[in-house]
């Protein structure tokens, strides 16, 4: 809070606070909702700040043929790991007590509602993040990579989700290898990340029963579509258009293979909405505080 008094006055709501017999107040503003949930995976809660590392255990080579009379060959494994921390995140919001008095459509009742809105964006916002962040892993590479030694995740080229270049997405990841051995681990897509300038492609694509006419395969049962062999969800993300209308992105099930994930503090799952009252100065606090850490686990469950 100010020194001077609280941020938001009687002149700061001049439209709420209109001296009219006959104003109404109009619902929120509906804002998307947040998809994270729908791919990556919600960690067990932390207890603390402390470093939160993720162990990455190699997978077990190929069994080999033992002769007769002979020793076993030793299976060499290996491990990895990638680290994060839970960060803070909140804001505080400030009313003087004559405008609360002035509130009387109740508009100011809506101020934990709209800091639990402003929560859930910031999730959805920072898991995204790590999309187009494409920071750097474990392993010294990009998320997205074609320096991976299990695998390529990165398209060479730029074109919009069609029959072929998710064939070519699929190829990329159920080909991926393991850590230190040439086991194919077969990981599968099972979600479609696109921005909202390619949602319409992307729903037409997998919602139809069968092919474009303009590829000359109409008729073909549509593989990606509902029920079909390679079936894929297809998840609309406006956040993604402020960085990139083009990138799209697959992911597997986080249940077969990590990809992103995101980890409360203990106690802070839901946001923490607190109210305090300034005495001297007749002022009401609002606070809203969030705990979360957000990072990718491993690489091979995600393509761009």
């Amino acid at each position: 809070i100010r020194d001077d008094g609280a941020y938001h006055t009687t002149g700061t709501f001049a439209n709420l606070l209109l001296n009219a017999a006959n104003k109404t107040l109009l619902n929120g503003y509906e804002e998307a909702p947040y998809t994270w949930n729908l791919w990556a995976r919600q960690a067990p809660s932390t207890p603390d700040f402390k470093t939160i590392n993720r162990v990455r255990f190699s997978e077990s080579p190929d069994l080999l043929q033992v002769a007769e009379n002979r020793d076993y060959p030793e299976g060499v494994m290996s491990d990895s790991k990638e680290s994060y921390q839970v960060e803070k995140f909140g804001r505080l919001f400030t009313v003087s007590w004559e405008t609360v008095v002035n509130d009387d459509l109740d508009a100011i009742s809506r101020i934990p509602q709209m800091h639990g809105n402003a929560a859930r964006r910031t999730q959805n916002k920072k898991v995204y993040q790590v999309l187009t962040d494409n920071a750097t892993m474990g392993d010294t590479y990009s998320l997205f990579s074609a320096s991976h030694a299990s695998g390529s995740n990165l398209s060479g080229a730029s074109a919009n989700p069609s029959v072929t270049t998710l064939n070519a997405g699929y190829l990329a990841m159920m080909t991926q290898k393991g850590l230190n051995s040439s086991v194919i681990i077969g990981v599968v897509p099972r979600y479609l990340i696109v921005p909202a300038a390619l949602g319409a492609t992307a729903q037409e694509l997998v919602s139809s029963t069968s092919y474009i006419v303009a590829n000359g395969n109409a008729g073909v049962q549509n593989i990606y579509g509902k029920g079909g062999s390679r079936s894929i969800t297809v998840i609309e993300e406006p956040v993604l258009d402020a960085n990139s209308t083009t990138a799209w992105y697959l992911a597997a099930d986080s249940s077969q293979i990590d990809t992103v994930e995101l980890t409360f503090l203990q106690g802070e799952e839901q946001p923490v909405l607190e109210q305090d009252w300034d005495f001297n100065k007749d002022v009401y606090k609002f606070k809203v505080r969030q705990t979360f850490g957000v990072k990718a686990i491993d690489w091979r469950g995600l393509y761009k």
